[in-house]
């Protein structure tokens, strides 16, 4: 019995001492991504996110959605911000997908979407955002998927965009100008 105790203990001690530090090393979103987060919100006019309660990276959904409206439209329930925490040994956070559709979003696409240099997905689709596709989004060399479909944009798609060859790129119902890729 005391060599199965002297084996078993130390075993355990081992293990929790594991778990005690691995769930004290948690993954946060970068600084700098948390600080362009701030910036898109307040371009978009979004005052009910709070970034202040934690971690954007770990929000089941945007708070700024009121629950009955979820309720009355299952499909808001899609607007998220999705991280990718995988970076320095899994404590850093970036932000590879951003869904804010259907929100009555307006104002002007936010520039500063390419300071979030690992983003994969853009969906601003269905609001009522205008004016043009900002140059500074051809600098986001990690996009494959950008929907902005039923907005009130206008003017010439980036010349930086359409050089992407992985890129699906939904833009109808709006008002652009210009040469646009057969395949968007």
């Amino acid at each position: 019995m005391l060599i199965v105790f002297s084996i078993i203990f130390p075993l355990f001690t081992i293990i929790t001492s594991f778990l005690a530090i691995s769930t004290s090393v948690s993954s946060i979103l970068h600084q700098d991504e948390l600080n362009a987060l701030k910036k898109i919100a307040t371009t978009l006019g979004i005052n009910g996110l709070d970034l202040s309660s934690g971690d954007p990276c770990y929000l089941a959904s945007l708070k700024m959605i009121p629950e009955v409206a979820i309720v009355s439209n299952p499909e808001l329930r899609n607007n998220t911000i999705v991280c990718d925490c995988s970076f320095n040994n899994n404590t850093t956070c970036r932000i590879i997908n951003i869904h804010l559709k259907t929100l009555s979003l307006r104002g002007k696409l936010p520039p500063e979407l390419a300071e979030l240099q690992y983003l994969q997905t853009i969906d601003l689709c269905r609001n009522y955002l205008s004016g043009s596709i900002p140059m500074e989004w051809a600098s986001l060399r990690n996009l494959t998927y950008i929907s902005l479909c039923a907005n009130r944009l206008s003017g010439p798609l980036p010349s930086g965009l359409q050089n992407f060859k992985n890129l699906r790129f939904l833009v109808e119902a709006n008002q652009f100008s210009g040469p646009i890729r057969r395949d968007w």
